[in-house]
């Protein structure tokens, strides 16, 4: 690959827990209508991979509920969200090819590092439970932005960003891979929006494409305004 920096989303990119993630908002907005409880779920698939207090406070301007006040309607529903995960994130498996890429990259040399939009301790909790927390150098999610937690690794490890790639399935990925000038790669096999979403906004002078999973081999797919190869 010609990389020393591998960076990896966690949900829908390393592990199947997308549709763990959208039970839990249908979960935590049980009690909203059901046009409501549409808008939060599509705005959710839309922004996801950002962090859930970034969500719940859309929620939470998407629902105005009458007479609850903005902290107490996030509070409550975080932690119904977060009793859904305590019982069924930690059932989340690996997506398919994950260790073996794993294996590969690790084995060439290449460092691997997680950036998540998710709360770091869960993550921390199931690429253990799963086998894989051993591959990765470093595990950030939450309440670390992926931006910030890009650049700080570029700094630490005294990379270019051309000397990187991002693998990742949401706009939250993408944005911050544009905002750093990371080459990225859209994992789509459990992404929450199509890559048309994705190569929409991506600019021609940074490489972009897409594969179906982490399945070591794979034939990558340039976004339509790329026209240079993958080194």
């Amino acid at each position: 690959m010609g990389k020393k920096l591998v960076f990896f989303d966690c949900d829908g990119v390393l592990i199947d827990s997308n549709n763990i993630k959208l039970a839990a908002v249908s979960d935590a907005l049980y009690d909203l209508p059901q046009s409501i409880l549409m808008r939060c779920l599509q705005n959710f698939k839309m922004n996801f991979g950002r962090s859930r207090i970034w969500h719940f406070e859309v929620f939470y301007r998407i629902a105005n509920p009458s007479g609850v006040a903005e902290h107490h309607f996030i509070h409550d529903r975080i932690q119904r969200y977060e009793t859904y995960l305590k019982e069924h994130y930690i059932l989340s498996l690996a997506v398919n090819g994950a260790k073996p890429l794993l294996e590969k990259l690790t084995s060439a040399g290449i460092t691997c590092l997680v950036i998540s939009g998710g709360k770091e301790t869960e993550i921390k909790a199931i690429l253990n439970r799963i086998g894989l927390s051993h591959y990765f150098k470093q595990i950030v999610g939450s309440p670390v932005v992926k931006e910030q937690a890009i650049s700080t690794f570029l700094t630490q490890y005294q990379c270019t960003p051309e000397q990187t790639v991002f693998f990742g399935d949401a706009q939250a990925d993408a944005q911050a891979a544009m905002a750093c000038q990371v080459p990225f790669l859209f994992v789509r096999q459990h992404a929450l929006v199509e890559s048309s979403v994705i190569h929409a906004h991506w600019p021609t002078y940074l490489w972009g494409g897409e594969i179906t999973d982490l399945t070591p081999k794979q034939t990558v797919t340039l976004f339509p305004c790329i026209h240079s190869n993958f080194d």
